[in-house]
């Protein structure tokens, strides 16, 4: 999704500067002056371009938010409870019984429905539909543009924003819908087809969505069911929803202190990094960075935190309290700033009600307050 929006940005900005830029030269080389250009025919002739672009950028918000629109119906009416919803950074949680608005933000994607599984057997919990919702909406809106443009006849501005759902549509369609991994990632096409044949990954897919709906709540990872956890046997290492459930294991050893473990899991994660995808790279190395300053790896600790993981963290750290802990920790072990390692750790504390995952926030603060105390002041 994010790589169409920035598709449609380039559009937008390459026919900014053909008017700004372009258009001027090419009049200077004719020997025309500009007020022969940018005339009051010239600019009537621009405005179905302008309106044009405008209506694509509409189309592709709206499809965005409708798509996770359609995995949250299909998810409630098969047995699925609503997490949360976010289109961009904007996300709507449910939270002390009543809606509120968060700030998230989540490399790769436009928009995420998330939903907790139904708590049934897991031969019984169905995702084909939950997967398959959002395409469904996407193909009604195509068919719903076409409909309108075939049987009546309105304004052409009209016209113009119709034709732009059904190509945003058309195009959200098939790159959701045909079965495909993008950078990595899974679609909805392939979870569609893939998760009900693929037992492992469905209970990765189900533990995933039941961990991150308990995290929101405020459950701590020490009291989670430790069945949430469980590694898929046999591992496969290319397998994302498999990694998921990697990276969910290394937070639960982190949680309940079990450091080396973490460092094992971890470090087998790092000697098979081609195998997934650049999200879950830096996610390890976000967390080998936090475990290794833990255990006092800190010249390890520094062969992970490379520019570009800190680039990552330093982008996420506003709405991921993971994130902060390493900034906090790298700061302390590695910077030898204790002021402001404890200049983070107390703004997370005060901050804390502002973050989605109140779980991830109760460990990422216990995590700071062991490392304070593990290295005192020299």
């Amino acid at each position: 999704m994010k790589a169409l929006l920035k598709i449609f940005g380039s559009l937008l900005i390459g026919a900014c500067i053909g008017l700004v830029v372009v258009v001027p030269i090419i009049a200077l080389i004719d020997g025309q002056p500009l007020s022969q250009i940018f005339n009051k025919e010239f600019l009537v002739e621009l405005l179905p371009i302008g309106w044009m672009l405008i209506a694509l950028f509409i189309a592709f918000v709206l499809h965005i938010i409708l798509h996770e629109g359609g995995h949250l119906v299909a998810g409630l009416l098969t047995g699925y409870r609503f997490v949360s919803f976010r289109f961009f950074n904007f996300t709507l949680i449910r939270k002390d019984g009543r809606l509120q608005w968060r700030n998230f933000e989540l490399s790769g994607t436009a928009g995420q429905c998330l939903m907790a599984p139904p708590d049934k057997p897991l031969e019984q919990i169905d995702t084909r539909w939950y997967n398959a919702g959002g395409v469904l909406v996407n193909v009604i809106l195509v068919l719903l543009a076409l409909l309108l443009l075939w049987a009546l006849d309105m304004p052409k501005w009209v016209n113009i924003f119709l034709l732009m759902m059904a190509f945003i549509g058309i195009t959200v369609t098939l790159m959701n819908g045909i079965p495909m991994k993008i950078s990595g990632v899974a679609n909805d096409g392939f979870n569609l087809l893939q998760l009900e044949k693929d037992l492992p990954g469905k209970q990765c897919f189900c533990n995933m969505l039941d961990i991150n709906a308990r995290s929101q709540e405020g459950q701590p990872y020490t009291e989670m069911p430790e069945r949430l956890f469980a590694l898929p046997e046999p591992l496969d290492w290319k397998n994302s929803m498999h990694m998921s459930s990697v990276l969910s294991s290394a937070t639960r050893m982190m949680a309940l202190h079990q450091w080396e473990n973490a460092y094992r899991l971890l470090t087998e994660a790092c000697n098979h990094k081609d195998d997934y995808m650049k999200l879950y790279q830096l996610e390890v190395e976000n967390m080998m960075t936090q475990v290794c300053l833990l255990t006092g790896r800190d010249d390890e600790a520094r062969q992970h935190y490379t520019k570009e993981v800190a680039k990552y963290v330093a982008m996420h750290a506003p709405t991921q309290s993971d994130k902060q802990l390493t900034t906090m920790a790298v700061a302390l072990a590695l910077d030898g700033d204790r002021p402001k390692a404890e200049q983070l750790t107390q703004k997370l504390e005060a901050n804390r009600d502002k973050y989605i995952h109140q779980g991830d926030v109760a460990l990422s603060l216990d995590l700071m307050h062991h490392i304070l105390s593990t290295r005192p002041p020299q």
